[in-house]
């Protein structure tokens, strides 16, 4: 089956949505300058994915992509809450960012001693009633 013919966006884009609460999903598209310079190897084949915590820009995780594959499935970071994603290029031995992405939010993890106990409270409360 041949692949269908898409219109290239105007824009560069780049959008971080949770897949479910272990996992973001992550996608990219390049403007027809962009996809250029990667194929003219101007920038590196492969690309990097940062997520950053969004309230404090703290790093999070960093991840490998191929530019050409256009997604990637990135694990949710231990501290969960709000994240956002960067792109990440390679040229001449620098990394350049190329894309930054909305913000997306990954549930908390109830993990500790602190989220056990509000759990069992919360599991007493209603088996009394």
């Amino acid at each position: 089956m041949p692949e269908l013919a898409r219109p290239l966006p105007l824009e560069d884009r780049l959008v971080l949505l949770p897949k479910n609460p272990g996992a973001f999903f992550v996608f990219w598209q390049f403007s027809e300058s962009r996809l250029e310079a990667f194929r003219s190897a101007a920038f590196f084949p492969e690309v990097e994915l940062r997520l950053v915590y969004s309230d404090d820009k703290t790093h999070a995780s960093v991840h490998k992509a191929v530019w050409s594959s256009g997604r990637a499935y990135l694990p949710v970071p231990e501290r969960g809450g709000n994240c956002e994603a960067a792109l990440y290029a390679l040229r001449n031995g620098a990394w350049e960012r190329l894309l930054e992405s909305n913000q997306a939010a990954a549930p908390e993890p109830a993990s500790g001693q602190d989220g056990r106990a509000y759990a069992s409270m919360e599991f007493m409360k209603r088996s009394q009633s």
